[in-house]
């Protein structure tokens, strides 16, 4: 739903720079920053600009209350980024309003509180606590419960998304070993480069305590054996 809400957001302010049929430099300038701010991909601009105009809709909806009134808001902005509104950019951004359920009380309200350097501060999700690499969990579900009922934000992927991925990740990633000792050590040599200077979390069954020592000599300093406890997993919540 992030994804999906943060997309809708820079399609209508796509559409919304197409209203007058001339595409100005501030016009994309803003529309930069805002797939920036709001962590949107766009492999293509092109391809998205054509999708865009193709699409029968005349704007598309946002789920998320407070995004709406922040997209609206950022609407507002960008009509004004070139220094003047014309008919079809405030008829646009009367649409989005009465489409997003926006009153005209609230539109007036929304139009004396615009802050326009935080924008898409409600776009935006604070980086997790606690990434987990979902390989070799059988008890994942578990796990994600205990964390997150002690106030840790976890995100979850898998191994080989993580080390594709160009991005050093932004909190502290968590791996579960691999019932092969080389296996683990494998991984977690692969996971000290792609993490530092975060030091990677490594869970255990009983099974695989054995592991710890070498996990050690390795460069992984916590370790922790499964089932994890409250204590263990209250250290991450400011991680």
């Amino acid at each position: 739903m992030v994804a999906h809400d943060n997309l809708n957001c820079l399609k209508n302010l796509l559409r919304l720079m197409c209203c007058d049929g001339t595409l100005k430099t501030a016009e994309k300038a803003f529309l930069s920053r805002a797939a920036k701010e709001m962590a949107v991909l766009v492999e293509d601009w092109n391809a998205l600009l054509k999708s865009v105009l193709k699409d029968p809709a005349g704007c598309w909806p946002i789920e998320d209350r407070t995004k709406a009134a922040a997209a609206l808001k950022a609407i507002v902005v960008m009509a004004k980024a070139d220094g003047q509104v014309d008919e079809a950019e405030k008829e646009f951004a009367l649409q989005f309003a009465k489409a997003a359920g926006i009153s005209k009380d609230e539109w007036r309200r929304l139009l004396c509180d615009i802050d326009a350097e935080n924008l898409f501060e409600p776009f935006q999700t604070a980086a997790p606590n606690l990434i987990v690499l979902t390989d070799n969990f059988d008890k994942l579900d578990a796990f994600l419960k205990t964390a997150r009922d002690n106030g840790v934000t976890v995100e979850t992927t898998d191994t080989q998304t993580l080390l594709q991925t160009p991005a050093k990740p932004d909190g502290v990633v968590c791996f579960h070993a691999a019932p092969d000792k080389d296996a683990t050590l494998a991984l977690a040599a692969m996971l000290l480069e792609k993490t530092a200077p975060h030091q990677p979390v490594c869970i255990l069954t009983r099974f695989e305590g054995n592991q710890v020592k070498y996990l050690h000599e390795a460069g992984i300093e916590t370790c922790i054996i499964e089932p994890a406890n409250d204590r263990d997993l209250n250290a991450f919540r400011q991680a």
